[in-house]
């Protein structure tokens, strides 16, 4: 466990005295300053929250399955049909 620093004694810390005085003067001439004026700074445009959109439910989950489906289906035939085009099949 940590220990604590030891005080040190009154000689070794040395006297401390506040003069009353200078903190005054020093008090009364900040106030008579004006404090200098900030640069205006650019506000950043805040954001819109995104709207929630609605949980699917499962029919929506199965129906985007299945045209997800069909599309590949119809794209893949679309490839077979531009690779050889029906009718022209040296096995039949």
């Amino acid at each position: 466990m940590a220990q604590k620093a030891r005080k040190k004694s009154a000689a070794k810390r040395g006297k401390k005295s506040k003069p009353a005085k200078k903190t005054k003067a020093r008090a009364a001439a900040k106030k008579s300053k004006p404090a200098p004026k900030k640069k205006a700074t650019k506000r950043k445009a805040k954001r819109k929250a995104k709207r929630k959109s609605k949980p699917q439910t499962i029919g929506d989950r199965v129906a985007n399955a299945y045209h997800t489906v069909v599309d590949t289906v119809k794209g893949t035939d679309q490839l077979r049909n531009k690779i050889e085009p029906p009718g022209t099949s040296e096995t039949s």
